[in-house]
């Protein structure tokens, strides 16, 4: 099986060699499924690394020791079709998460940096890649929420330059 459990429960960032993305999201009526997927060549802890809804602002945390090995996928369910057989299939509830007119699976390492994102429907896809990068920020109580990653204000972004024109 391409999914294990390792006794070592450090978090880590994104491995080098390891290339993780969201495949696909699946939103069937109220049975709903997302999957993550390795596509690179190392293991990757998923320890601390947590799955969000953008619409929703819900978060999945995923469990201490989790690892994705290569080619393995992992599968996170809610809704009516909510399942839980780990290591492949994990439960996060039976509510629904994923809004039925469009969302935006993003998911985040132990730090809260956003590692993948996957848009729904295929017509929102385009539009959302150009948005920056999300970070999931914890507050004191422990409340997560989503903002947008920090972009350079224009005060410290360089001015292009500009032609000017010779007189001749």
């Amino acid at each position: 099986m391409g999914l294990h459990r390792r006794a070592n429960y450090s978090p880590m960032k994104l491995v080098e060699g390891a290339r993780i993305c969201v495949k696909e999201v699946r939103n069937e009526g109220r049975s709903e499924a997302v999957v993550i997927a390795n596509e690179g060549h190392m293991d990757q802890p998923l320890t601390g690394w947590m799955l969000a809804s953008l619409h929703g602002a819900q978060v999945f945390r995923f469990e201490d020791g989790m690892v994705l090995r290569p080619g393995a996928r992992v599968t996170v369910t809610s809704g009516q079709g909510v399942a839980h057989k780990p290591p492949a299939v994990l439960a996060w509830t039976d509510e629904t998460v994923w809004n039925n007119r469009g969302d935006v699976a993003l998911l985040f390492d132990h730090d809260g940096e956003e590692v993948a994102r996957f848009a729904y429907p295929a017509s929102r896809a385009e539009q959302t890649e150009r948005l920056p990068k999300q970070l999931l920020v914890r507050d004191e109580n422990g409340t997560c929420r989503i903002e947008s990653g920090r972009r350079e204000t224009s005060r410290n972004r360089p001015k292009p330059a500009r032609a000017v024109k010779s007189k001749a």
